[in-house]
């Protein structure tokens, strides 16, 4: 008797790059809701930055699903990702320009030149181009803006929430030191006009940190440093007074890795060992005890670290798993903490307090 259950490969259904993230957003987005429409947008944020070297972007966002996304000053040639499935990408939120362009019920695209003329104009519904030519080739243009309406069969709908939506790109806007980032809006009938800029990156965030501590702060220490094969951009500092948790945060390619990993396992080493040298040059090891953590109980810090090809452990990418990064991030901050400790004498009694036996 013939097998009327056997399966062969004519049953084999396939899918076009778009219906592949239509029918399963959220292995794309993680959420289908505000929360995982942000990452998204953080996600094209990081690879127009990056890739396009833009330094001023907007978000306007409107009632039922609508928005717009404004890149402004492009450096470097725009390249088509938003048509098709970019599976070469190195960018951690693997959420770019065609991910939003198929979760759309409709999706345009616009580039322009220097003189604000258009250039190319593509029109897409579900993903599926319908007004307009492919181009292969990269283009040369100053400013992009896509229109977008999210699908509501998909997100259904949602409210925009200004409030977070402000407070996720503010966050995010520490990360990139000296780009626009605009947000505007209506509330009660009135435009609201948002401009985030951070001269000082991540030192700038650390400040508005330091300002929400009891007391004041001391080795307050920002630098950028290409070591390597990777980037580091850090702030630390450490409170008069020691608080319930630490504040410590790090990011990898923009990426909020909560869990923190190798970049931090760095940071903290390197910590302890510019401390430990102190206490060994002066002999008072056997007075003081070093210990990441008391390193950790008073310690406000940022790290960003970017990098071609981040290691993760699990799925989910919260914690960075690269450990030949920690050998030279150790290095670099030891060195810096101890000749911060041999001139800021003030400071430096504030610090081995926390390890006296």
């Amino acid at each position: 008797m013939a097998n009327e259950n056997k399966y062969t490969k004519e049953d084999l259904q396939e899918l076009k790059w778009n219906e592949h993230i239509r029918l399963r957003p959220g292995m794309y987005i993680g959420r289908v809701n505000l929360r995982g429409f942000i990452d998204l947008l953080k996600g094209i944020y990081s690879v127009s930055l990056s890739k396009l070297k833009a330094d001023t972007i907007s978000f306007d966002f409107k009632n039922s699903n609508r928005g717009k996304i404004i890149i402004d000053n492009i450096q470097n040639p725009v390249i088509d990702n938003w048509s098709k499935w970019n599976s070469n990408s190195q960018n951690p939120f693997i959420l770019e320009f065609q991910t939003l362009n198929a979760l759309s019920l409709f999706f345009t695209i616009r580039l322009f030149d220097s003189n604000d003329d258009i250039i190319l104009r593509q029109e897409y519904k579900e993903g599926v181009l319908t007004n307009g030519e492919l181009t292969e080739k990269p283009i040369e243009c100053n400013k992009l803006e896509i229109d977008f309406t999210l699908d509501t069969k998909i997100w259904k709908k949602f409210n925009w929430l200004e409030s977070f939506i402000n407070h996720e790109i503010r966050e995010f806007a520490y990360l990139h030191k000296n780009v626009k980032f605009r947000v505007h809006y209506e509330v009660a009938d009135e435009q609201c006009n948002i401009v985030y800029f951070f001269e000082n990156g991540l030192k700038d965030r650390i400040e508005v940190e330091n300002l929400k501590g009891l007391g004041s702060s001391y080795f307050n220490t920002y630098f950028t440093k290409e070591i390597k094969d990777f980037s580091i951009e850090v702030a630390f500092a450490f409170r008069d007074y020691t608080v319930d948790e630490p504040f410590l945060k790090s990011f990898v390619n923009d990426y909020y890795t909560n869990e923190n990993g190798s970049h931090i396992d760095g940071v903290l080493k390197g910590l302890t060992y510019g401390v430990m040298k102190y206490f060994q040059k002066y002999d008072l090891t056997e007075k003081y005890k070093i210990s990441e953590k008391g390193i950790k109980e008073s310690l406000i810090s940022l790290i960003n670290i970017r990098m071609n090809s981040p290691v993760f452990s699990g799925c989910v990418k919260n914690k960075l798993a690269n450990p030949e990064i920690i050998e030279p991030i150790t290095d670099y901050i030891s060195e810096l903490l101890f000749e911060s400790i041999e001139k800021d004498k003030e400071s430096t009694e504030k610090l081995i307090r926390k390890f006296e036996i």
